[in-house]
């Protein structure tokens, strides 16, 4: 069984009639494929147990209330540093598009998310502090106060002192959040210093808060088991910093049970997802985003790029030659779902599954003809024009007769490899073809590599091949004339690139015209 599917079956455990399964993200910065694990488990096992016949929805609960505690890349240092400490959501937008900070960075992710197939409902916590609707749960964290003390100091090396209170209060007077002592409260209002963090200042004012109104918000350890009593969370996907031992969940799971008499979501903790090798990072614009995905693969590859391991195991992303991998990884998973590849028999249900927690929407009704995608990166460098890189498709064989749907997602297809190209591609990946036969190409030909070459010219002229078929015929006249297939390979790159190595031998010729192939070839047997 999927990891998904064992946390939807362990949540159907709960004895409720609906379910919901929650997913937060800070909105500190520009939000990057490393914020997406935590929406799209939750969205799938909400799916899952609906398909289960049970009432459930995914949530998104945006913390947009916390306050900036470094400016995040792209914003400008000099000109964002006054409003550390500052609630996001009271903070300006750097252009006049956006209503504020939290805007500029959520909109664009939030958009995006709906060509991944999430269908989630979207919280902001701003929102939820200013309707009241934590209000009752703030009431008791306040009244409960001494117990999460209690609670928290089992965890802490420096315990939390006697009077302290769980609440945030926003300075009326400066405006931040991160500043602020609560050291009294009655009734609806917390009675509040302005002291100081330890990357900002405060400027000393006393005043108080209605917590109400959204006029502060519960600390973190404490919002997030107020919020699963509030939401009536039952499972919840989370990242690994948060299930280390004694961290938010662990307390969490305490505060909830003992201060909320709430049973604690299903926990589903997952591991981060690094880019070449090291962690995101929104401050210091390592990222890479949803909408940056999409413009170089489908919304497809990057579920099946969460669900195809374990939730725990690392997963690191490189948009150079590693994506091309995953690429070629999930069409061999395609391959397997529609019997067209087998794999052993313990292996298969569990990549059929894999295959359709990949998917956005449902599971294609018919197996799809694609363009695999290291030609296509070949092709486009080729053709230049996308038209007619189609066109050399269909009369190679390629695309066979193709639905109109299947033209789009070839069209769309050449259109992200063309952006690969430009925008990560490696320098060996980077075609140019020679308008004419080099000399000194031609000189470095032995004798076999050019009757091989004439063999391979007069069955490229008889017939159109695809690119398996190119690639066998070359390991065919290679073997049959008494020389190794990597030196035929070299050959064909020689005179048409004029170096020895290049993309793969059959993506390569089939993105030629075969006129031209069969010119070259033949000049340089001569």
């Amino acid at each position: 069984m999927h990891w998904v599917d064992r946390a939807a079956e362990k949540t159907r455990e709960r004895e409720v009639s609906d379910h919901v399964v929650a997913s937060g993200t800070s909105i500190s910065g520009c939000l990057h494929i490393g914020a997406t694990p935590d929406i799209l488990i939750a969205d799938s096992i909400a799916k899952v147990l609906e398909k289960k016949g049970e009432n459930a929805e995914s949530v998104w609960y945006t913390d947009d209330i916390d306050p900036m505690r470094r400016v995040p890349w792209p914003l400008s240092e000099e000109e964002y540093e006054r409003y550390l400490g500052m609630p996001y959501v009271e903070i300006p937008s750097p252009d006049s598009e956006h209503e504020n900070f939290v805007d500029f960075f959520k909109k664009p992710f939030l958009e995006s998310l709906e060509r991944f197939g999430v269908d989630s409902v979207v919280y902001s916590s701003a929102e939820v502090y200013r309707e009241g609707r934590l209000a009752d749960q703030t009431r008791i964290a306040l009244e409960s106060s001494e117990e999460i003390r209690k609670i928290l100091n089992e965890y802490r090396d420096v315990p939390l002192p006697e009077g302290w209170l769980p609440f945030d209060p926003i300075c009326e007077e400066c405006g931040r959040i991160a500043t602020t002592r609560a050291y009294d409260w009655e009734d609806e209002h917390v009675y509040y210093k302005c002291e100081e963090a330890d990357y900002v200042e405060g400027c000393g004012h006393e005043g108080v808060a209605d917590y109400t109104r959204g006029e502060g918000k519960l600390t973190w350890r404490v919002e997030w088991p107020a919020r699963w009593e509030m939401l009536g969370v039952t499972c919840e996907p989370f990242g690994k910093d948060h299930a280390a031992a004694g961290g938010s969940y662990d307390t969490g799971k305490l505060i909830a049970e003992r201060v909320y008499d709430y049973d604690p979501p299903v926990p589903v903790p997952y591991e981060w997802i690094s880019l070449r090798g090291e962690p995101m990072s929104s401050s210091k614009g390592r990222v890479f985003t949803p909408s940056e995905w999409l413009e170089v693969a489908e919304p497809e590859l990057l579920r099946y790029f969460i669900f195809r391991s374990k939730a725990k195991k690392a997963k690191d992303f490189d948009p150079s030659y590693p994506l091309l991998d995953l690429y070629k990884e999930y069409r061999q998973l395609e391959d397997v779902y529609f019997g067209r590849e087998e794999v052993k028999e313990s292996r298969e249900e569990q990549e059929k599954r894999i295959y359709e927690l990949s998917q956005v929407g449902e599971v294609p009704d018919e197996y799809p003809q694609r363009v695999p995608f290291r030609l296509a990166v070949v092709l486009i460098q080729v053709a230049q024009d996308i038209d007619y890189a189609i066109d050399i498709l269909r009369r190679k064989g390629v695309l066979e007769e193709p639905e109109e749907w299947e033209i789009d997602m070839a069209n769309d297809r050449l259109r992200r490899a063309r952006n690969w190209v430009e925008k990560y591609a490696p320098e060996q990946a980077k075609l140019k073809i020679l308008d004419e036969l080099p000399e000194s190409s031609a000189e470095r030909l032995s004798p076999r590599q050019k009757k091989c070459l004439s063999l391979l010219a007069e069955q490229i002229s008889k017939k159109e091949f695809e690119p398996v078929e190119v690639h066998n015929r070359v390991y065919e006249i290679a073997r049959n004339n008494d020389i190794e297939p990597v030196e035929l390979f070299q050959a064909i790159y020689l005179v048409l690139l004029g170096q020895k190595s290049g993309p793969r031998v059959g993506n390569f010729l089939t993105a030629l015209e075969d006129e031209f192939v069969v010119e070259r070839f033949e000049e340089a047997a001569n």
